[in-house]
């Protein structure tokens, strides 16, 4: 065969999209933007503790996910909610003790979320993944595609992109230009998790199990909009993570720490303070994450799978992929998993 790929971006989509093509028996190169694989996956060590600042949660219908997870044998664990969980409907009402049903359980990984990818990744040809090298411009104009980074000039018979639309458009250039429907289609796909502002505590012991509370809240108020215990199986490492408001993109980290310190204070007690850590991430600073070019006020998965994202461009030389692309969970991890999937199909159609 000795036909080439080049893949834009080392998340979920992309690394799998790799490997399933090596094992074809394509050449392929696939060149990421950041310091590290995972993308909107992002597993933060923080001493004895794993947190995850991205994707987290799978449920038993994520059927493709769960395969994949099979196939690399990753262990994982049931999300902790045994115990008393909170809820707090407005901000002149006390947060009200509820018992959340787990009838329809979620899952974490037992090592983190990026355990699934580092698999992957370490099924990969040795020099498959470029890393800290975001891509400029795909130019289509001759019989290889040309595509330039802020590192090199490289070539390849087809290019598939795993970024998120908004962020495709709004960082490459493309040669000729992505035709205005795609083009305008992607600036109305909504990001998943674009605006999310996750956090999470760790601590040395586990008080809230100890007093009889699962660490979960929900709350309409904020800042903390939902909250998990997400210490590890073994319980040898204990943390809270959850997502905070979009309000709390306003104020300043020491403003947002001293809201949250309150809003735990008020549901778990004095204990609450007396953590080992702090950590946030604030998906809307990414750069490759956020995009300019995102329009405003668009609702979540707005545009997902959409029917122009299932075929390819530029004479079957450009495959446009990822999560936001997926017709079933799009912007999930489900989502990521079946757009690898639509792509390879299309890509074995192409006559070589």
């Amino acid at each position: 065969m000795n036909k080439s790929v080049l893949i834009v971006g080392a998340g979920l989509t992309g690394l799998l999209t790799a490997y399933r093509l090596q094992q074809l028996g394509y050449t392929v190169t696939l060149v990421e933007a950041r310091d590290r694989i995972g993308g909107r996956i992002h597993t933060l060590q923080s001493g004895s503790a794993k947190v995850e600042m991205g994707a987290t949660w799978f449920n038993e219908t994520h059927h493709q996910l769960l395969k994949l997870i099979t196939e690399f044998e990753i262990p994982y664990f049931e999300q902790f909610l045994t115990g008393i969980s909170y809820f707090q409907t407005f901000s002149n009402v006390p947060p009200q003790e509820i018992k959340v049903p787990n009838d329809s359980p979620s899952y974490r990984f037992k090592n983190g979320t990026i355990d699934l990818l580092q698999a992957i990744y370490n099924k990969l040809k040795p020099n498959t993944v470029r890393l800290n090298e975001p891509v400029l411009e795909i130019d289509f104009q001759n019989d290889k595609v040309q595509v330039t980074t802020t590192v090199q000039n490289l070539e390849a018979d087809f290019v598939i992109t795993t970024l998120p639309p908004a962020v495709l458009i709004n960082q490459i250039k493309f040669s000729p230009e992505l035709a205005s429907d795609i083009s305008s289609l992607a600036e109305q796909t909504h990001t998943w998790m674009q605006d999310s502002i996750k956090i999470a505590f760790t601590y040395k012991n586990p008080f809230w199990r100890e007093q009889g509370k699962s660490g979960t809240i929900f709350s309409n108020v904020g800042p903390l909009t939902e909250f998990y215990d997400q210490s590890n199986l073994e319980e040898q490492s204990y943390a809270l993570v959850g997502f905070a408001s979009g309000s709390c993109a306003r104020v300043s980290k020491e403003q947002r720490i001293e809201k949250i310190e309150a809003q735990l204070k008020m549901v778990f007690g004095e204990q609450a303070l007396d953590y080992e850590s702090y950590h946030e991430t604030l998906w809307f600073q990414e750069e490759f994450t956020k995009s300019a070019h995102q329009a405003d006020n668009l609702f979540p998965h707005q545009n997902g799978g959409h029917p122009l994202y299932q075929n390819s461009l530029f004479e079957n030389r450009l495959f446009i992929s990822g999560s936001e692309t997926s017709t079933h969970h799009s912007g999930y991890m489900e989502g990521a998993v079946f757009a690898v999937e639509t792509a390879l199909k299309l890509i074995k159609l192409v006559k070589t």
